[in-house]
């Protein structure tokens, strides 16, 4: 049922919300707010002022030294260099010191989940142990002792990665290519693996 309206100069009822004139004294009507010029404008304006400042964040959280990696991911996380070079897809991978990962995480881990969540990283650490189920390794830092917790955990995505990491044993060096998934205080981080060597 519709709102009954009424003309504010002679009380006369309105039928229609498309009446731009009262139909007994010819007065103007007032029109609805979403059908006045400056609503829309106001609406236009307010969506590319919320547009602008979600995109204009400052991704320079770490003053540390990156290297820029690029690799080709058409062969499946191994590095063939006979795989097929007309692919477009690439991945751009930051390299990044796990120890300074390990310790930004530890100062201010809302501050890591802002610089690392969801970045392709490259990172450098020892095995620290092995999914009996072949889903993940945790690497550490390569100067860490025995008896540190923080560690990474890096998911395996295919059957290469795990049979070159059935020849690998705790406390061996690898470089691993990935995206950071999940960062937590208490978790770590958590990526999955692209490649491995």
């Amino acid at each position: 049922m519709m709102k009954q309206k009424n003309c504010k100069n002679c009380g006369t009822e309105i039928s229609s919300n498309n009446q731009k004139n009262c139909i007994n004294c010819g007065a103007k009507l007032p029109q609805p707010i979403y059908k006045k010029w400056w609503f829309w404008l106001i609406v236009v304006l307010g969506g590319i002022i919320i547009i602008a400042a979600s995109g204009g964040e400052d991704d320079t959280t770490s003053n540390a030294p990156t290297e820029i990696v690029t690799i080709d991911i058409s062969n499946n996380g191994t590095s063939n260099p006979s795989s097929n070079q007309n692919s477009s897809q690439t991945k751009t991978y930051e390299s990044v010191d796990l120890q300074q990962m390990i310790n930004e995480l530890e100062q201010n881990a809302m501050k890591a989940e802002s610089t690392y969540q969801n970045k392709y990283v490259q990172i450098v650490g020892k095995i620290d142990g092995f999914d009996s189920d072949g889903a993940y390794i945790t690497i550490e830092p390569v100067g860490a002792d025995e008896w540190n917790f923080d560690t990474v955990m890096c998911y395996i995505k295919n059957d290469t990665q795990r049979q070159f990491l059935m020849n690998k044993s705790k406390g061996d060096t690898v470089t691993v290519k990935g995206k950071i998934t999940t960062i937590g205080e208490f978790i770590g981080y958590c990526m999955d693996i692209d490649e491995i060597s």
